[in-house]
């Protein structure tokens, strides 16, 4: 483009070029060497009469030339600008997504008030049985809403998920009234072996290693016996495996009902021992086991 263009510039120029232009200094040294009119020749003559229509082609040409001169450099150089643009800068795609950002809200707390119907959606904790936790985050689907006594989630037909730090773990389930495991429960490995190594389940699988969002865990599951003839014959201690010192001083037990199965995930959460469990009834179909699993793969925790 810039070749083809100069050959432009250059043709206009030489048609100007062609303009006859009056040799006004002969003129003027004429006019010097003989001053005298009456002296001037024929010759002399018509130099002079020609003199103001010269000066008027001179005054039309010359400003034209100027303009169109300047025309043409002022489009030369947007031409190269453009020139310039194209190569330089790509074009944006057609599809380029938008720019916007959009902030996450702090989800809706968890456990806030009994019976309380959820609406689907993510909820959160920060404390579990009164101990501060970094932001425990789990999305629900429809029909979970919030126990009777405010310390874990259910869905009719599906079962409950339950966020605990237990204070005392008993040694034996179906037998609460015997005392508890001697082992400290304030480490990992130390609930870990308190809930796994606890007497009265029908089945106890091996706890294998797990993480979430880079929190150390263990999981493992538990199966309640079908009937409870050998335990307690106190129907309000008959089976549950561990207790909690509750900020109102009560306690809370964890009590479980004949065949449910029990998932455990049981996580260090920067320094606190917490409990996340799922408890699956024996008529329960598949579909709410998947479904408890679905919420647990759910959970995030914040960094601390």
């Amino acid at each position: 483009m810039p070749d083809d263009f100069d050959s432009v510039v250059a043709s206009r120029f030489e048609v100007l070029d062609d303009v006859p232009v009056p040799d006004t200094w002969a003129r003027v040294q004429l006019n010097a060497l003989d001053p005298n009119p009456a002296q001037l020749t024929a010759e002399h003559v018509t130099m002079v009469d020609l003199e103001p229509s010269i000066q008027a082609a001179e005054r039309q040409h010359t400003p034209t030339r100027l303009v169109l001169a300047g025309l043409l450099a002022a489009a030369a150089v947007v031409a190269i600008l453009l020139v310039a643009i194209r190569n330089e800068e790509p074009a944006a795609p057609v599809d380029q997504p938008s720019t916007t950002v959009t902030v996450p809200g702090i989800p809706r707390a968890l456990f806030g008030t009994p019976d309380e119907e959820f609406a689907p959606g993510t909820y959160s904790v920060d404390e579990v049985d009164g101990s501060p936790t970094p932001r425990i985050s789990v999305t629900l689907g429809e029909g979970w809403s919030n126990s009777s006594d405010g310390w874990s989630i259910v869905k009719e037909g599906t079962g409950n998920v339950s966020f605990s730090r237990p204070d005392r773990v008993f040694a034996d389930a179906c037998h609460a009234t015997e005392g508890f495991h001697p082992g400290p429960v304030t480490s990992l490995d130390g609930l870990v072996a308190a809930l796994s190594e606890q007497g009265g389940w029908a089945e106890v699988t091996d706890p294998r290693d797990i993480t979430v969002d880079h929190y150390l865990g263990k999981t493992f599951q538990r199966t309640v016996p079908a009937e409870f003839t050998d335990c307690n014959r106190d129907a309000s201690a008959r089976f549950r495996s561990w207790e909690n010192d509750l900020a109102d001083g009560d306690l809370g037990w964890s009590f479980y009902e004949p065949d449910e199965v029990e998932t455990l995930r049981v996580l260090d959460v920067d320094g606190t021992i917490i409990i996340v469990n799922t408890r699956l009834k024996p008529d329960h179909q598949a579909s709410a086991a998947a479904e408890l699993n679905a919420v647990l793969n759910s959970i995030s925790i914040e960094p601390a």
